[in-house]
């Protein structure tokens, strides 16, 4: 037998029956109300204060209280210091006023000097301080004369310096000039060559120079020890050749 499919009966009226869309709808506005809910109790959760935030607040306001007071004391013994540095920096100029306007406690000889057009009497130290000041100012301008006359010397030495570097190269190849001439002149002496009438007037002359200035001329030792080792060697020369006495 075939079984009947039992159908259900249909309920009355479509107001009882939802669609998909309008549950989805009503739960979704469900959800957002509980998440505002959420919301506000947080926000009045976190609004509450906390029995620990009276005491920092407390330990805050009384150290800034501490550091105001602190600060504030600071202040004014810097101030009263530089109040006491005015007045006595104002004592020490008063004090010095008047040691200069006033006399010694000592007797002077003759009539005490007074201001001009004034009978205001004047220290009897005060013309040597004024001597001793109009000397300052002369070993000054002393001073600047001589730094002037320092500076117009160099000046003038800036240019010809190096025509004296010039000069002075001159002067040492003139000088090597003439050692060489030496060294040349004793080796051909130990060959036996005519030295006297080889080189003539210019050997003479530099002989005269060299003469003048031997103090400046001399031969280092490495040459002088060159010139004696060649000496010795064409000595030996000379002395095996045949013909030649030793």
């Amino acid at each position: 037998m075939a079984r009947r499919r039992v159908q259900s009966p249909k309920q009355s009226g479509r107001p009882n029956r939802r669609e998909p869309a309008e549950e989805a709808e009503a739960n979704s506005d469900e959800e957002a109300a509980n998440t505002e809910s959420q919301k506000i109790l947080a926000l009045a959760s976190l609004l509450k204060k906390p029995k620990t935030d009276d005491k920092d607040l407390q330990q805050f306001r009384a150290k800034v209280a501490a550091d105001r007071e602190r600060l504030k004391a600071h202040l004014d013994q810097r101030v009263h210091q530089a109040e006491e540095s005015e007045t006595r920096r104002r004592d020490e100029i008063t004090s010095t006023i008047l040691n200069a306007l006033t006399t010694l406690n000592r007797d002077l000889k003759g009539e005490a000097p007074t201001f001009a057009g004034t009978k205001i009497t004047e220290n009897a130290v005060y013309m040597p301080v004024i001597d001793v000041l109009s000397s300052s100012e002369a070993l000054l301008e002393e001073y600047e004369r001589l730094d002037k006359m320092i500076m117009d010397m160099r000046d003038e030495q800036e240019e010809p310096v190096p025509e004296a570097w010039h000069q002075d190269i001159q002067d040492a190849e003139k000088k090597l000039q003439m050692g060489a001439r030496v060294a040349l002149r004793n080796v051909k002496k130990v060959l036996g060559a005519d030295v006297e009438n080889d080189e003539g007037a210019t050997a003479e002359d530099g002989d005269a120079a060299m003469q003048d200035n031997e103090g400046e001329l001399e031969l280092n030792y490495e040459l002088e020890k060159s010139l004696r080792y060649a000496e010795r060697g064409v000595r030996r020369m000379v002395k095996g050749l045949p013909g030649v006495d030793a």
